[in-house]
């Protein structure tokens, strides 16, 4: 058994899940976990392919807050929210619903993350190992191989990212009974991630390249980033944010909207929307409540806005959830 298998194993028996469906090991091959009552419920899906890349599709809510802690890997990792409450630690991020996660394994670390209670966590990621990354591409690749490592710390937390979400999106709805399909499907995708990562670095590089973007105002870019991810419900201050990007108003708002595809007001709105549908789906809160938490005075206001978002208006949404 490899050691990520082994890593798996031992993560899902401590976090309350056991072997769904009785697998044999073999180069390619799905697992499905299921959560104990007395954990919660749902279940996970890992399918591995060889020792290069995992993809991992989970379902399920926690009854109590729960601390997860396990060894790193040197990997790639990039995965789809679709809800979530809860937070990454050393370095803090805060998981969003509705938002992309991108994630650099190194070797010797420690992985620490916390996971709100009574909140489903619905996510599709993939994790792509060295062998694939490195020695798979290189040889598929020689003469025109560049490392993907570089391309994927180029990508912010919870950026915009639609072709990537659709993506995503596929893998999630996949369903197959044979093995062959299976496996021509998911390595398809895996080719498809980092290709789309690769191009979306290559295209943000040239914007700041455009627009002249030096290295630190790119790192004070992650910091007003990382900011509003924190504090998308309060009122955010043009000015408080300036000071965060050590930049001028003009351009700020000029190197935001380049590099992230849309500006300030917009990103923020679309981080308290995506904030709002997992409060809708996951909490007893009504819909004039959950408008007030994610920093709406007006219920109007911000049903015009989720609508404008979603396509729906937020008692519909619920609706249409709540009949699944």
């Amino acid at each position: 058994m490899s050691n990520t298998k082994k890593i798996y194993q031992e993560l899902m028996s401590g976090g309350g899940f056991s072997l769904a469906e009785n697998t044999t090991f073999s180069d390619s091959e799905t697992r499905l976990y299921a959560l104990s009552e007395e954990y919660g419920k749902g279940e996970y899906r890992v399918f591995f392919f060889k020792d290069m890349f995992e993809i991992t599709i989970r379902n399920f809510t926690f009854n109590n807050d729960f601390f997860l802690e396990c060894p790193n890997q040197e990997s790639l990792v990039v995965e789809y929210y679709a809800s979530v409450s809860g937070e990454e630690l050393r370095p803090y991020h805060q998981l969003a619903p509705n938002s992309l996660r991108v994630h650099i394994g190194l070797k010797n670390g420690t992985y620490q993350a916390i996971y709100h209670k009574n909140v489903p966590i619905i996510s599709t990621g993939i994790t792509f190992m060295p062998s694939f990354y490195q020695q798979h591409l290189q040889s598929k690749f020689s003469g025109e191989y560049v490392d993907p490592s570089k391309s994927f710390q180029k990508i912010s937390y919870g950026m915009d990212f639609p072709e990537l979400v659709a993506l995503f999106r596929q893998i999630q709805g996949f369903s197959s009974s044979s093995q062959m399909s299976e496996k021509l499907f998911y390595e398809g995708k895996a080719l498809e991630v980092i290709a789309l990562v690769m191009e979306k670095a290559k295209i943000n590089q040239t914007r700041t390249q455009l627009y002249k973007i030096s290295s630190p105002d790119e790192e004070n870019l992650n910091d007003v980033v990382s900011y509003i991810e924190n504090h998308y419900a309060f009122n955010i201050q043009m000015d408080h944010l300036c000071k965060i990007a050590c930049m001028g108003t003009s351009k700020l708002k000029t190197v935001f909207k380049e590099v992230y595809g849309c500006s300030i007001s917009d990103f923020i709105v679309k981080k308290r929307i995506g904030q709002a549908q997992h409060l809708i789906i996951g909490s007893d809160l009504t819909i004039a409540e959950v408008a007030k938490v994610v920093g709406y005075k007006r219920s109007d206001s911000f049903s015009s806005q989720f609508k404008k978002i979603t396509g729906l208006l937020p008692r519909e949404f619920k609706k249409m959830h709540d009949s699944l």
